[in-house]
């Protein structure tokens, strides 16, 4: 029996922020494919810190993976609003 239009089969479906199987397997076939002891010689070429710090900082979303950004929410105290309607009994 076909789903209806825009539903799916699996209703809890996967949780937000986890990886499928075909990432996992990419990303590790990824981390041995690159030699980490050839990176950490790239990076200790780099003389220039300003450079070097800007390098690391664009692999490390690579390393520790890319985590998304959130906004801090400052809270305030509530603040009392009263709305008077002109033209209305207040006898009613």
């Amino acid at each position: 029996m076909p789903f209806k239009k825009g539903t799916s089969g699996n209703s809890i479906g996967r949780p937000v922020g986890s990886i499928s199987s075909s990432t996992k397997l990419l990303r590790e076939q990824i981390g041995l494919a690159i030699d980490g002891n050839k990176l950490s010689d790239m990076l200790n070429q780099i003389t220039n810190p300003t450079e070097y710090i800007n390098a690391v900082s664009k692999l490390l979303p690579y390393a520790i993976g890319k985590k998304k950004a959130y906004e801090e929410i400052e809270e305030i105290e509530p603040i009392e609003v009263t709305i008077n309607f002109t033209g209305t009994d207040e006898n009613n």
